[in-house]
């Protein structure tokens, strides 16, 4: 009997006899059994983060369903997860009875690392910040990736000022059969402050009051706070209360913008002191004054004379000279005006006899 080409069945024995001995028979009832077939070897390249997959349908040839799955000598199911299985060879068995002999092929699984991209960041600069690496923006981030932004590759390198805020993209690609990995940092942009440009001014110290804001050049923002000296301070500035020097204007900035300050530096002139207006009155024939020492209060010396005679260093004769008002001005250093004070003289003539009526006839 040859096992796949003969027919299995019962063979028939049959032994002649010799009369009068009927003949005599026997059979022997042939039951093939099939070879069992668990395909050809198999190979598969699976993602660390992939699906589970079906060993079975990693075979090669035509395997006979129905055998069981082993690793390490270890029953194993007939699926294969890449999140919890080991990589290596996996095998399958189809077991069958005598004469027949157990038949086993294998299935090499390698497990593939995906990428990974890290995880999303956000970052926040000042438009005058200096350069920021995006990658350390990342949690986790794989090395060796590339950087997008709108589509457009750019370096990791972000400028401030230069490039604009946004979602830039960090891609690490996949081997297969790990597809590729994202993540992305939200750069935003804060602008700094602008507290204007330094500026001066120069006040009389009985001028009025001004504004400081108004001494900023460039385009200072509202909403600031003044200082002088490291002591809060209101944006108006009197001469009558307040003492020169440099006042502060501090714009908060939007971190990580820090704060910017512009100064106003102020000078107070004094003004001039002509003295205070007086009267006189003088003899003809008397000698000759100094008007100055004729004002009242403490003037400054200095200033010039005015009147209907002219006078030399201040002095004033009454015997050659016109009686009337003699003006002393004195200049003032800008801002501050000049300032100017009046002696009026009198001039009573010599021999002049005051006639009283007694009564007498």
């Amino acid at each position: 009997f040859t096992p796949g080409t003969d027919i299995d069945g019962t063979y028939t024995y049959t032994v002649a006899g010799i009369a009068p001995c009927a003949a005599d028979q026997a059979t022997v009832t042939v039951a093939v059994t099939g070879e069992p077939d668990p395909g050809t070897n198999g190979a598969a390249v699976v993602c660390a983060s992939g699906s589970a997959i079906d060993l079975f349908a990693q075979l090669g040839g035509t395997p006979d369903a129905g055998g069981t799955w082993t690793f390490n000598g270890n029953a194993h199911g007939a699926s294969f997860d890449p999140t919890v299985d080991a990589a290596g060879v996996y095998t399958y068995t189809i077991t069958v009875p005598p004469p027949c002999s157990n038949a086993s092929s294998t299935v090499t699984i390698l497990v593939q690392a995906p990428p990974n991209a890290g995880s999303d960041g956000n970052v926040v600069l000042c438009t005058t910040s200096a350069s920021t690496n995006l990658f350390a923006a990342l949690a986790g981030a794989q090395a060796g990736g590339t950087w997008t932004f709108n589509g457009t590759p750019h370096g990791a390198t972000f400028q401030p000022g230069t490039d604009a805020a946004g979602v830039y993209t960090y891609t690490v690609n996949g081997t297969a059969p790990c597809p590729n990995d994202a993540s992305s940092v939200t750069v935003a942009l804060n602008v700094p402050p602008d507290p204007g440009g330094p500026g001066s001014a120069t006040l009389c110290s009985t001028g009025t009051a001004i504004d400081l804001s108004s001494l900023l050049s460039g385009s200072p923002q509202a909403g600031g706070s003044w200082s002088t000296g490291g002591t809060p301070h209101g944006n108006m500035y009197d001469p009558a209360t307040d003492a020169p020097g440099v006042f502060t204007y501090t714009v908060n900035g939007t971190a990580p913008c820090p704060n910017a300050t512009a100064d106003i530096t102020i000078l107070e002139v004094l003004p001039p002191n002509a003295g205070a207006d007086n009267a006189i009155t003088l003899c003809s024939s008397g000698s000759a004054i100094d008007l100055f020492a004729q004002l009242g209060g403490t003037p400054n010396a200095g200033g010039a004379w005015s009147g209907p005679s002219a006078l030399n260093a201040g002095q004033f004769d009454p015997a050659s000279m016109a009686a009337g008002a003699y003006t002393y001005t004195v200049n003032g250093t800008t801002p501050c005006p000049s300032d100017a004070a009046t002696v009026n003289v009198m001039i009573t003539p010599a021999g002049a006899v005051k006639v009283m009526d007694f009564g007498i006839a």
